[in-house]
């Protein structure tokens, strides 16, 4: 709105001559192309993500106003040199002028055509090729209008003398470029209708550039008041898209960082989920103490550091003295509570011994692993165990062995050798338990250079 009601105000003055400010077109110039080729740019990278051929297209169109406008600074007399360089005529630089701004125009429409006749996205292979080709093509339309203004200069209608462009005006030429910025404004507006910020920005573009036309056209003149607002209104215009698009790159910068923020906290969740799933499936649900999975990961690891460190290795496995009987006369409740008492009173032993855990093995068993402990260590252990278990004091009227409930503990330790496995050292473990029971339950016995060793109970 505000172009429009600027172009208003100046257009009653737009033919007073002002004064000539040498660096003003090379500056204006400069900037365009800078803003027209960083435009080009930021479309073409977005053709590259989307493949969308439209986008292409519309690079083109960026691509094609940045480069005709080299020529046209060069060509423009008074700027570089008094008559123009680069072979430039009389008529060469107005005649860019004009295929600068009703190639815009035209580039537009081929966007929004393009827009409705590209369905699917371009294929994968063929992006490098699209954009060479369209890049290529571009350069020689410039290179090929470039050489039609110049060499053909004379062959071309004159439309502009002594710096009075009327003529362009009188001989219908600026009326086409100017119907040509307008068809091109009410296409985007009728097919895109603002539905995008890209769109509405490009059609600020636009009418900014219909204004430029406007303005230039009804001054007559080059530095007047009406054709330096013509450039400024050209600087809005090429200056527009860019921020648009610049706009959506922070706007994605910024969605980006907080999606990789949200990323990072739901990573931190779920490894702590992760942990917490870890620990409960290693944790036995019903003592508290690790289970039989954790057993067997800590021995394969606990075996691997014995061999590596020279040190010795123990394994005890206990059970609950005629447990089935004790389930069956205190019913189910009472067995878990009585698994629980000794879960924790095996715990508690563990603390007292360094490098230590115990673990429900399954059903009324349970295991312990001693790193750097031998036989006689895991002995002691095995002893106190018993009676921490003794001295909880829990009934067991039909045990056979006791009053009170009881274990049987087995076990086997020493330094290993690099043949040995866990399972070997679980069975001569498993051995000794039923020496164990077979002695009379409630005591210790471990499994010694192919001989068992049984400690009698000393607290009944």
């Amino acid at each position: 709105m505000s172009i429009f009601v600027v172009s208003i105000l100046v257009l009653p003055f737009g033919s007073r001559i002002l004064f000539e400010v040498k660096p003003f077109l090379p500056g204006f110039i400069s900037w365009f192309v800078l803003g027209d080729f960083l435009t080009s740019y930021l479309l073409f990278s977005q053709f590259r993500a989307t493949r969308s051929l439209p986008l292409l297209v519309l690079s083109c169109t960026y691509l094609y106003t940045a480069l005709i406008t080299i020529p046209h600074i060069l060509t423009f007399p008074g700027v570089f040199s008094e008559m123009g360089l680069i072979g430039a005529g009389d008529q060469s630089a107005i005649w860019l002028w004009v295929l600068w701004h009703g190639g815009f125009p035209t580039g537009i429409m081929l966007y929004l055509w393009s827009g409705r006749k590209s369905i699917s996205p371009l294929a994968v292979k063929w992006i490098k090729a699209a954009g060479v080709l369209a890049v290529l093509l571009v350069f020689g339309v410039v290179f090929l209008l470039y050489l039609l203004v110049t060499i053909g200069n004379d062959f071309l209608p004159r439309i502009i003398q002594k710096g009075n462009f009327r003529m362009l005006l009188e001989s219908g030429i600026g009326p086409v470029v100017w119907g040509l910025n307008l068809v091109a404004l009410l296409l985007l507006l009728w097919v895109h209708r603002g539905r995008s910020v890209l769109h509405l920005w490009l059609s600020v573009a636009v009418f900014a550039f219909l204004m430029d036309v406007t303005l230039t056209l009804y001054s007559g003149a080059r530095y007047s008041l009406g054709w330096y607002a013509a450039r400024t209104n050209s600087l809005i215009s090429a200056t527009v898209v860019i921020c648009s698009l610049m706009y959506e790159v922070n706007k994605l910068y910024v969605r980006l960082v907080r999606n990789r923020e949200q990323l990072l906290r739901s990573r931190m969740r779920l490894e702590e989920a992760n942990e917490r799933l870890t620990r409960l499936s290693e944790v036995d649900g019903l003592t508290g103490i690790p289970n039989r999975r954790a057993f067997d990961e800590k021995l394969d690891k606990a075996l691997q550091a014995s061999k590596a460190q020279g040190t010795p290795l123990s394994v005890l496995l206990i059970d609950v003295d005629h447990f089935k009987a004790y389930n069956d006369h205190y019913g189910h409740l009472g067995g878990d509570h009585a698994l629980k008492r000794v879960a924790w009173a095996l715990m508690e032993t563990s603390i007292t011994f360094p490098h230590t855990t115990a673990y429900r093995y399954g059903g009324e068993e349970f295991a312990v692993i001693m790193e750097k402990s031998d036989s006689e260590q895991a002995a002691i252990f095995g002893e106190h165990a018993r009676k921490a278990v003794v001295r909880l004091g829990l009934p067991h009227e039909q045990s056979r062995t006791s009053s009170l409930l009881s274990i049987s503990v087995g076990l086997h330790g020493r330094v290993l050798e690099e043949q040995d496995t866990g399972d070997g050292l679980l069975e001569q473990a498993d051995q000794a338990l039923y020496r164990a029971k077979e002695s009379g339950r409630n005591r210790v016995a471990k499994a010694e250079d192919g001989l068992m060793h049984v400690y009698d109970q000393k607290t009944s």
